[in-house]
Protein backbone atom coordinates (compact mmCIF):
# COMPACT_ATOMS: atom_id res chain seq x y z
CA UNK A 1 0.00 0.00 0.00
CA UNK A 2 1.40 3.66 -1.07
CA UNK A 3 0.88 6.18 1.40
CA UNK A 4 2.51 9.73 0.43
CA UNK A 5 1.39 11.58 3.21
CA UNK A 6 -1.67 11.58 6.50
CA UNK A 7 -3.15 13.89 8.20
CA UNK A 8 -0.90 14.85 11.73
CA UNK A 9 2.44 13.42 10.04
CA UNK A 10 4.77 16.63 11.44
CA UNK A 11 7.79 17.78 9.49
CA UNK A 12 10.83 15.53 9.30
CA UNK A 13 8.61 12.41 9.53
CA UNK A 14 8.92 10.35 6.82
CA UNK A 15 6.44 7.58 6.05
CA UNK A 16 8.16 3.80 6.12
CA UNK A 17 5.46 1.36 5.68
CA UNK A 18 1.32 1.40 5.61
CA UNK A 19 -0.56 -1.60 5.99
CA UNK A 20 -4.32 -1.85 5.45
CA UNK A 21 -6.26 -5.00 7.21
CA UNK A 22 -6.47 -8.08 5.02
CA UNK A 23 -8.98 -8.59 2.50
CA UNK A 24 -10.44 -11.94 3.66
CA UNK A 25 -11.91 -9.53 6.94
CA UNK A 26 -14.40 -8.83 4.27
CA UNK A 27 -15.31 -12.55 3.62
CA UNK A 28 -17.93 -12.33 7.02
CA UNK A 29 -19.84 -9.33 5.53
CA UNK A 30 -19.82 -10.88 2.20
CA UNK A 31 -21.35 -14.32 3.90
CA UNK A 32 -23.77 -12.15 5.75
CA UNK A 33 -24.66 -10.38 2.53
CA UNK A 34 -25.73 -14.01 0.86
CA UNK A 35 -27.34 -14.74 3.98
CA UNK A 36 -29.65 -11.72 3.14
CA UNK A 37 -30.53 -12.33 -0.50
CA UNK A 38 -31.04 -15.78 0.38
CA UNK A 39 -33.29 -15.11 3.09
CA UNK A 40 -35.62 -12.32 1.34
CA UNK A 41 -35.86 -14.49 -1.39
CA UNK A 42 -37.66 -17.50 0.33
CA UNK A 43 -40.79 -15.51 0.47
CA UNK A 44 -41.10 -14.73 -2.38
CA UNK A 45 -40.17 -18.09 -4.22
CA UNK A 46 -41.83 -19.90 -1.67
CA UNK A 47 -45.29 -18.05 -1.76
CA UNK A 48 -45.28 -16.55 -5.01
CA UNK A 49 -47.33 -14.56 -6.33
CA UNK A 50 -48.88 -13.90 -3.15
CA UNK A 51 -45.72 -12.42 -2.28
CA UNK A 52 -44.26 -9.42 -4.72
CA UNK A 53 -40.53 -8.41 -5.49
CA UNK A 54 -40.12 -5.63 -4.22
CA UNK A 55 -40.49 -7.71 -0.63
CA UNK A 56 -37.02 -9.14 -1.85
CA UNK A 57 -35.51 -6.15 -3.87
CA UNK A 58 -35.70 -4.52 0.11
CA UNK A 59 -33.29 -7.29 1.42
CA UNK A 60 -30.94 -6.89 -1.76
CA UNK A 61 -31.11 -3.37 -0.61
CA UNK A 62 -30.24 -3.61 3.03
CA UNK A 63 -27.24 -6.05 1.63
CA UNK A 64 -26.02 -3.49 -0.74
CA UNK A 65 -25.99 -1.03 2.00
CA UNK A 66 -24.05 -3.67 4.61
CA UNK A 67 -21.88 -4.18 1.84
CA UNK A 68 -20.94 -0.95 1.24
CA UNK A 69 -20.67 -0.05 4.44
CA UNK A 70 -18.30 -3.02 5.60
CA UNK A 71 -16.06 -2.23 2.47
CA UNK A 72 -15.52 1.24 3.44
CA UNK A 73 -14.85 0.78 7.10
CA UNK A 74 -12.04 -1.56 5.87
CA UNK A 75 -10.85 0.66 3.36
CA UNK A 76 -10.76 3.59 5.84
CA UNK A 77 -8.78 1.86 8.10
CA UNK A 78 -4.76 2.19 7.91
CA UNK A 79 -1.89 1.73 9.80
CA UNK A 80 1.08 4.28 9.30
CA UNK A 81 5.23 3.34 10.15
CA UNK A 82 6.84 6.24 10.32
CA UNK A 83 10.34 6.63 11.93
CA UNK A 84 8.95 8.27 14.62
CA UNK A 85 5.67 6.04 15.44
CA UNK A 86 3.20 4.09 14.90
CA UNK A 87 -0.35 5.75 13.22
CA UNK A 88 -3.09 3.71 13.11
CA UNK A 89 -6.43 5.45 11.74
CA UNK A 90 -9.43 3.33 12.66
CA UNK A 91 -12.95 3.59 10.74
CA UNK A 92 -15.35 2.19 13.53
CA UNK A 93 -18.50 3.34 12.20
CA UNK A 94 -19.28 5.58 9.19
CA UNK A 95 -18.95 8.88 11.01
CA UNK A 96 -16.74 7.48 13.73
CA UNK A 97 -12.49 7.66 12.95
CA UNK A 98 -10.48 7.11 15.80
CA UNK A 99 -6.45 7.73 15.54
CA UNK A 100 -4.18 5.96 18.14
CA UNK A 101 -0.54 6.40 17.71
CA UNK A 102 2.57 4.85 19.90
CA UNK A 103 6.01 6.48 19.89
CA UNK A 104 8.44 4.22 18.94
CA UNK A 105 10.99 4.94 21.69
CA UNK A 106 8.50 3.86 24.21
CA UNK A 107 8.14 0.37 22.65
CA UNK A 108 8.90 -2.44 24.98
CA UNK A 109 7.78 -5.26 22.70
CA UNK A 110 6.03 -6.85 19.61
CA UNK A 111 4.24 -9.93 19.20
CA UNK A 112 2.41 -11.24 16.31
CA UNK A 113 -0.70 -13.79 16.39
CA UNK A 114 -2.64 -16.02 14.05
CA UNK A 115 -5.83 -17.41 15.13
CA UNK A 116 -7.68 -20.19 13.56
CA UNK A 117 -7.32 -21.94 9.65
CA UNK A 118 -8.54 -18.63 7.95
CA UNK A 119 -5.35 -16.51 9.17
CA UNK A 120 -3.20 -19.79 8.92
CA UNK A 121 -4.02 -20.21 5.42
CA UNK A 122 -3.97 -16.77 4.55
CA UNK A 123 -1.41 -15.74 6.53
CA UNK A 124 -2.83 -12.43 8.38
CA UNK A 125 -3.52 -11.93 11.87
CA UNK A 126 -2.75 -9.27 14.49
CA UNK A 127 0.29 -7.43 15.69
CA UNK A 128 0.25 -6.24 19.25
CA UNK A 129 2.37 -3.19 20.25
CA UNK A 130 3.58 -2.94 24.18
CA UNK A 131 4.88 -0.03 26.21
CA UNK A 132 5.82 0.43 29.73
CA UNK A 133 3.22 0.16 31.84
CA UNK A 134 0.65 -1.21 29.73
CA UNK A 135 -0.13 -4.64 28.65
CA UNK A 136 -0.54 -3.71 24.70
CA UNK A 137 -0.59 -0.09 23.38
CA UNK A 138 -2.00 -0.81 20.25
CA UNK A 139 -3.26 -3.49 18.14
CA UNK A 140 -2.60 -3.82 14.22
CA UNK A 141 -5.47 -6.06 13.47
CA UNK A 142 -5.66 -8.60 10.87
CA UNK A 143 -2.47 -7.35 8.53
CA UNK A 144 -1.24 -9.63 5.77
CA UNK A 145 2.03 -11.08 6.95
CA UNK A 146 2.00 -10.35 10.57
CA UNK A 147 5.66 -11.72 11.28
CA UNK A 148 7.16 -9.17 8.77
CA UNK A 149 5.17 -6.23 9.99
CA UNK A 150 6.57 -7.46 13.36
CA UNK A 151 10.18 -6.88 11.76
CA UNK A 152 9.51 -4.35 10.26
CA UNK A 153 8.21 -2.16 13.83
CA UNK A 154 11.15 -4.23 14.90
CA UNK A 155 13.89 -3.06 13.18
CA UNK A 156 12.95 0.92 13.28
CA UNK A 157 11.85 0.91 17.04
CA UNK A 158 16.17 -0.24 17.56
CA UNK A 159 16.78 2.77 15.38
CA UNK A 160 14.59 5.59 17.25
CA UNK A 161 16.66 4.38 20.84
CA UNK A 162 19.58 4.56 19.19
Amino acid sequence: MEIDSFDGQRDNEEIVAAWRQHPMVLAKPLAIIVLLVFLGSIPVFTWAPSWRYDFWLLFIAAAGVYGLLSYFLWLNTTYILTNERIFAIFQRAFLIRANTEVPLKNIQNVAHLKKGLFQMLFDYGSVEVETAGTKTAMTIKNVEHPYAVQQKILSFEDKARK
